[in-house]
């Protein structure tokens, strides 16, 4: 068909940007991590599936699964009996969380997607602008000066070619975004059935071969959980989250493992090795730039500020509900 000038042309869903300067700001990676439970069913609703489901196995009519004839704690402790792999876990795939993940950047969407259990949706790069991106800065390297300051440089020299090339109006932005760093700003909305959610988080609060912002997330997604259920705690809970890194420690010593830190004090106890069985002569909290500030070494690092807060928020639903259980 011709083109038709009499046609009202299409509001396009992306404002367009030709001609603009890039403008950018630089942020901690930590700090701009945002995960919230957009979607879930009930903490009831996930009670009465669970009791169903491990009823079903040993009742001689359907009626015997209501959970309308079962107390509170029993529909609780049978949810836990689910969760933690002591009843059949089926019922667990039947409940479906769906979370918003941003400020992250396209190294922990790697991470993310790699976990094919899930379901994604991104945020386009392909014909939304991305000149005005924020950018996410590891604290490592925002306490190195003499880096940080080059980092920023070669960020910045990086979005302004970016612009450059869609503003010939002969290169795409498909084409274009090819010379953006990873460290650019985006988010993903991102669904797990309660089974595969609880494997995501098991694997991605591993201190010792994943990155600070997978383990970040792990805790974020398993607080947001726990607030509906406070009977997940017992599979993705404190003890979880700060327990030793077993898949570390299996494979430390045998030349194929990702030795990058020292095993840190949740995990030291659990494995001999050598000083030099790892890339870096230290643990992970102390590879922490060239300059850091006083209050970020060890324990005062901007990873263990936001981890010991969300190990805080989860410990005080874990103590509410023992207390409500009776235990």
């Amino acid at each position: 068909m011709p083109q038709n000038l009499s046609l009202d042309p299409v509001t396009l869903p992306m404002p367009l940007r030709f001609g603009e300067e890039p403008q950018t700001e630089f942020v901690n990676d930590l700090d701009a991590l945002r995960v919230e439970l957009v979607d879930s069913p009930t903490a009831e609703q996930m009670r009465h599936v669970a009791y169903r489901y491990v009823k079903a196995t040993w009742a001689d009519s359907p009626e015997e699964t209501d959970p309308m004839n079962a107390t509170q704690k029993e529909l609780c402790e049978t949810l836990e009996d689910v969760m933690q792999f002591r009843a059949l876990p089926a019922g667990m795939e039947a409940m479906s969380f769906t979370f918003l993940i941003g400020g992250i950047d396209l190294q922990t969407v790697t991470h993310l997607i790699r976990h094919r259990a899930g379901t994604f949706a991104a945020q386009c790069t392909g014909d939304r602008w991305q000149s005005h991106s924020r950018v996410l800065a590891p604290a490592a390297v925002q306490n190195t000066p003499e880096i940080y300051d080059r980092w920023k440089d070669h960020i910045e020299a990086g979005k302004k070619l970016y612009a450059d090339m869609i503003d010939t109006r002969q290169i795409s932005i498909m084409d274009a975004r090819t010379i953006l760093p990873r460290a650019i700003e985006t988010f993903y909305y991102a669904r797990f059935n309660l089974k595969d959610l609880i494997g995501f988080i098991r694997q991605r609060c591993d201190k010792q071969i994943q990155p600070a912002a997978d383990n970040l997330m792990a805790a974020k997604m398993a607080l947001e959980v726990c607030k509906v259920i406070p009977e997940a705690a017992a599979s993705i809970g404190t003890r979880t989250l700060t327990g030793p890194a077993m898949h570390y420690v299996r494979n430390m010593r045998t030349g194929t493992g990702t030795n990058l830190y020292w095993p840190d004090a949740d995990t030291d106890a659990h494995i001999e090795y050598h000083p030099n069985d790892t890339i870096y002569q230290a643990e992970r909290d102390d590879v922490n730039g060239t300059n850091p500030p006083a209050d970020e070494s060890g324990e005062n690092s901007k990873f263990r500020q936001h981890w010991n807060n969300l190990l805080a928020q989860i410990s005080d639903i874990e103590l509410e509900y023992k207390d409500r259980m009776g235990r």
